[in-house]
């Protein structure tokens, strides 16, 4: 119950730590984020990924190196065939992609895609991809710190 305990305390901490001070060094200003300078982005990166590397360091601390290159693992483990994988990633640009050509074909003209710039959108693509991985990491080292020590109990008591 401590480590799940000390694992909120840390990441609460230190992901708002870190966007705190990309506040502050905004003069108080949230409203020039478009203008992000890079000191500001990694603090806003470090914060966003603030869940999953106090994951790692709680696991590492708690359960030594052996346990966090388990949880590792679990990131990179495949559970279905590789066509699922295409699927979900192709899924949602086949379906905007549909709908757009069905726009054109009705009114003649492409529907509008937004202000932002095409490269700009395939990078934010593919950044969440980490985050996701990220969230999914924290999600299990919460998980492990929560049943691990509640298994174990039961494991002695069973022999």
């Amino acid at each position: 119950m401590w480590s799940l305990l000390k694992f909120f305390a840390l990441t609460y901490g230190v992901s708002w730590a870190c966007f705190l001070a990309a506040v502050a060094m905004s003069h108080g200003s949230a409203s020039a984020l478009p203008a992000l300078t890079a000191g500001r982005w990694l603090l806003l990166l470090l914060g966003t990924f603030a869940p999953s590397l106090v994951a790692l360091g709680v696991t590492a601390r708690e359960n030594g190196i052996p346990s966090t290159q388990a949880l590792l693992r679990r990131v990179f483990e495949w559970r279905v065939d590789a066509r699922w994988y295409l699927f979900a990633v192709s899924y949602m640009a086949a379906i905007k992609l549909t709908v757009a050509l069905a726009h054109r074909a009705i009114t003649g003209s492409w529907p509008r895609f937004g202000n932002e710039a095409w490269y700009f959108i395939v990078v934010a693509i593919v950044l969440s991809i980490p985050y996701r991985q990220a969230r999914r990491l924290g999600g299990a080292a919460m998980r492990f710190h929560v049943w691990q020590p509640v298994l174990d109990s039961h494991a002695r008591a069973c022999c």
